[in-house]
């Protein structure tokens, strides 16, 4: 499970200690008593991919196209999953014609969260490629894995952002572990860690950045962490399982029932089962929480249906931001009808498209974003409620982001019907009195799944089909209704979609104070 990182100003390092690096002296200051094996092993609990592992096998070099990737040794869990006395050779094929290659200090293989992954990875399928390996493989592996962490020792803090750090720190802490570091020593690290978990997630335990795919990212490294402690006999800080528990239950909160989460902030690469596996380790079951105050999420579920809403604030800092502030997503069992369309990092003009108010399933005014930190405009999130209302659940939220363009506020209300045959919502556009463009036209998108199909019937209804269900469900609105084509990625398999465009002219809007979109889906069964 590889996520793309930025290849740019990512951790301090001057040119001058770069090139001393680059010389056979850098080596020998990091030398120390030569080992030829493991302290002990340290047991991995994720799977590989078979598929991928035979793609190893049978296309040489040609699945290395992205050398970072590759860097982190990822790949050795999907030749453990394919197996077998080949898979296990090719395995140590790769790892020596690293090490011949990348004994010298680089700058990219020798990124410290780069290089963290890398450590792990290697301890982590240890028992699988290596004591069965001739003496000499083995000798120099173990050399080469302490030479890293010691140098990890050096440069975890340099990296800037503190997520970094801690995979940076985690294959410090493996490394040490599996070397045989003293208990206090392997304690002073726990220490770091919390120490930096905390500074870079909420009190719910929702990582600030509020992507749910580094949020999973993050939670895997702490479970590794806890697990290497545990391999060393050492104690893990209990505040350790509580951070993990609070994560685990942010996740069951993004996830719908096909077991995805929900596509906010760049969500979408995280497969079924990497979150599957990744929950076991915690435990599958456990509290589903409605409201996350602190990370921004709030979810209302009645009978098989399920809504969850961003009601936070984006993260302007943050690698992937989605300017989609009031979005929801509305599935019923395993079968998603209003969606994010997810986004991809392979096309720049795209990825923008898609990280913008339109590619997501809320209001925009005048085809502007709702936040726009170039213009120091950003949507604050206020007055979130969830709770029971007459006949359901009511899910309320107000944000600020067209207020300093336009003097606006937006409240969107959600109601969920009890039993989920009828989710209810209105779209409210108050005027502030605040200075700024005269507002021309409301629009609110409902992106569809692409096993949704939509076609218009009269009275601005919509009849919505999924595909190979008999009941269906039909939209209507109070203001001018169509359809448009919409994008759909599922990781980065694009797909085909449509959207339901609901407008509202905004012309008299200063006169009248308010105005209201109202809009509904009403399952046909229950209409």
């Amino acid at each position: 499970m590889t996520l793309k990182l930025v290849t740019v100003n990512v951790w301090r390092i001057g040119k001058f200690e770069q090139l001393f690096r680059k010389t056979k002296f850098f080596n020998w200051s990091l030398a120390s008593t030569p080992a030829s094996r493991l302290s002990h092993l340290v047991p991995d609990y994720w799977r590989g991919s078979a598929s991928l592992g035979s793609h190893i096998l049978t296309n040489s070099t040609r699945w290395r196209n992205d050398s970072r990737g590759f860097d982190q040794f990822e790949w050795l869990r999907d030749l453990r999953a394919f197996g077998g006395s080949q898979a296990r050779s090719r395995a140590r094929q790769l790892i020596e014609s690293w090490i011949d290659n990348n004994h010298n200090w680089r700058a990219d293989s020798w990124q410290p969260d780069i290089m963290g992954q890398r450590v792990a990875n290697l301890i982590f399928c240890y028992d699988w490629y290596a004591p069965s390996a001739p003496e000499d493989f083995q000798t120099k592996l173990t050399r080469a894995i302490a030479l890293q962490a010691r140098c990890l020792a050096l440069d975890w803090s340099r990296l800037y952002d503190q997520t970094a750090q801690l995979t940076a720190l985690k294959g410090l802490f493996v490394g040490q572990s599996a070397l045989g570091a003293k208990p206090e020593d392997l304690a002073a690290l726990i220490a770091l860690v919390l120490s930096l978990v905390d500074k870079v997630t909420q009190a719910d335990g929702g990582h600030n950045s509020r992507m749910p795919d580094i949020h999973l990212k993050l939670m895997r490294d702490l479970v590794e962490i806890r697990n290497a402690a545990s391999s060393s006999g050492l104690e893990t800080a209990a505040q350790l399982d509580k951070k993990i528990a609070q994560m685990a239950s942010i996740c069951r909160m993004w996830r719908h029932a096909d077991g995805r989460f929900a596509r906010f902030n760049g969500a979408g690469s995280m497969t079924i089962e990497t979150i599957e596996e990744t929950l076991a380790r915690v435990g599958q079951r456990g509290k589903v929480l409605q409201k996350a105050p602190y990370s921004g999420f709030v979810r209302i579920s009645s009978g098989r249906s399920t809504v969850i809403m961003d009601s936070g604030s984006p993260q302007t800092s943050a690698a992937i931001t989605g300017y989609g502030t009031l979005a929801f997503e509305f599935a019923v069992g395993q079968n998603l009808l209003v969606i994010n369309p997810g986004q991809t990092a392979t096309d720049r003009n795209l990825h923008r498209l898609l990280c913008s108010t339109k590619a997501h399933s809320t209001l925009s005014i005048d085809g502007q974003d709702s936040s726009n930190p170039d213009e120091n405009r950003v949507a604050k999130v206020s007055n979130v409620e969830i709770g029971p209302a007459e006949g359901g659940l009511l899910a309320v939220a107000t944000h600020c982001g067209y207020e300093p363009s336009h003097g606006i506020l937006h409240n969107r209300h959600l109601f969920l019907a009890t039993g989920g045959g009828n989710l209810r919502g209105a779209d409210i556009l108050e005027y502030t009195g605040a200075p700024g463009e005269i507002p021309r036209l409301a629009t609110v998108r409902f992106h569809l799944h692409p096993r949704v199909t939509a076609a218009m019937l009269r009275n601005q209804r919509v009849l919505l089909k999924i595909q190979g269900n008999r009941a269906g469900w039909v939209f209507r609105s109070n203001a001018a209704t169509t359809l448009d084509n919409s994008l759909f990625f599922d990781g980065q398999n694009r797909m085909n979609c449509q959207q339901i465009v609901v407008n509202l002219a905004l012309a008299d809007l200063r006169t009248l104070g308010s105005k209201t979109i109202k809009w509904a889906f009403t399952r046909s069964d229950a209409d």
